[in-house]
């Protein structure tokens, strides 16, 4: 199982975007993107509905959940 970072900076390179791409569709500073995706700290819930909604995908589909 991938850590949160781990699940951001995947979606992020599936995409082809950049952080700084990212941080524009989403209103996260990149440097605070780049500290979720080596793991230094945690996204906020509301951080997590902005960057999956950025990525066009579901939180459950960012975080790796698995429902069923």
């Amino acid at each position: 199982m991938l850590t949160m970072g781990e699940s951001i900076k995947k979606a992020r390179d599936d995409r082809s975007l950049s952080r700084t791409e990212l941080s524009n569709k989403s209103g996260v500073h990149p440097a605070t993107i780049r500290a979720w995706e080596q793991d230094i700290t945690n996204p906020t819930i509301m951080n997590i509905w902005a960057v999956a909604d950025a990525l066009d995908m579901s939180i459950d589909e960012l975080i790796g959940r698995k429902i069923g």
